[in-house]
């Protein structure tokens, strides 16, 4: 984990986690950075500003537990601060909604849904809070694709609102990124709400992009559309 200056890409802090762990999404709550883990359930809790510092708390992610609110993996992670909740996703087709202060499950998990294409959406990964729109990089790993659009969920009900093509950017990276596409995914999403700045990126990508997202009006954004261009795996959740 580490934090960069965005005029340059200059590293200016840099943590590693436990060697093995593996991280996957963070959000800032407050003054608190708060990141899970792919398959331990475990979340490091950082205090901000962020410092060489060790985590200031680790602790076992309350949804690993059973019960009709388990959760799968620890994927994504986004907070609403008007709401003071935290959302997760797990890999699945699956939403939880967490108490801020203690992670608990807030009631069961909602099932991601697309109701033009009549569909659960497998694989959101990472997630960001815009404008009270929860956007998420889909990544259907377990369906055996990946995918280059990214979701725009509403948090109440968990339905899809819209879709954003990303598809360019990965095409621009490294020779390495672009044979390795079902690894080197698009898998980045920050949001500036006060400059109402967006920035996206991928793993192992060499660049971070701010991107202005533009309505086409050339698109409606079909059920056969989106299914053409955005590689979501097989309906049912089963490997494509």
């Amino acid at each position: 984990m580490r934090t960069v200056k965005i005029t340059s890409g200059e590293t200016v802090h840099h943590r590693p986690i436990h060697a093995s762990h593996f991280g996957e999404g963070l959000t800032v709550v407050g003054d608190r950075l708060l990141q899970l883990t792919w398959k331990e359930g475990v979340v490091y809790e950082y205090k901000l500003p962020l410092s060489e510092s060790s985590p200031s708390k680790t602790y076992q992610l309350p949804c690993t537990k059973g019960g009709q609110s388990r959760c799968h993996e620890g994927w994504g992670l986004a907070y609403d601060s008007k709401a003071h909740l935290l959302y997760l996703t797990d890999s699945t087709d699956k939403l939880f909604t967490l108490d801020a202060d203690t992670l608990a499950p807030k009631g069961p998990p909602q099932t991601i849904t697309d109701k033009k294409m009549g569909r659960a959406i497998f694989g959101a990964n990472e997630l960001e809070l815009v404008d009270g729109e929860l956007w998420a990089n889909i990544f259907p790993m377990y369906q055996g694709t990946a995918s280059e659009c990214i979701a725009r969920i509403n948090p109440k009900d968990a339905s899809v609102l819209g879709w954003i093509d990303m598809r360019g950017l990965l095409d621009q990276q490294r020779p390495e990124v672009r044979r390795n596409r079902m690894n080197y995914v698009l898998n980045g999403i920050a949001y500036n709400e006060r400059a109402s700045s967006l920035y996206v990126t991928g793993k192992q990508w060499d660049k971070m992009y701010q991107v202005r997202i533009l309505p086409d009006d050339r698109v409606h954004q079909t059920a056969k559309h989106v299914s053409e261009i955005c590689s979501l795996g097989d309906p049912s959740g089963r490997r494509g």
